[in-house]
């Protein structure tokens, strides 16, 4: 797990920070898409001139990388095999399929 500082700038209430910091939660890191935050660790809210600016430090972890393959455990296959060996064959010359 890596940290990340990010920031947020003029808001108009402090309950715009917060429902801002808690969206974060689960979703893509603004500006890192490659990673996703996990929590909020601390922050720390600035009077500005019209509103408020705010600093989070973030817990995130780096998403896993898309795949096409599906990963199959050994007990599933044995499963798999189990409920497909009791299909009977169809007999020669028929196929199961509609022509």
């Amino acid at each position: 797990m890596e940290t990340c500082l990010l920031g947020y700038e003029h808001a108009a209430t402090v309950i715009e920070i917060a429902a801002w910091a808690n969206d974060l939660i689960g979703k893509e890191v603004p500006g890192y898409p490659a990673y996703r935050v996990v929590k909020v660790i601390q922050f720390q809210i600035l009077p500005g001139q019209s509103g408020y600016d705010a600093m989070i430090l973030v817990d995130v972890v780096e998403k896993p990388v898309e795949s096409d393959h599906v990963a199959i455990r050994k007990e599933d296959i044995m499963e798999i095999e189990e409920l497909t060996s009791s299909i009977p064959e169809p007999p020669l010359g028929e196929t199961t399929l509609g022509e």
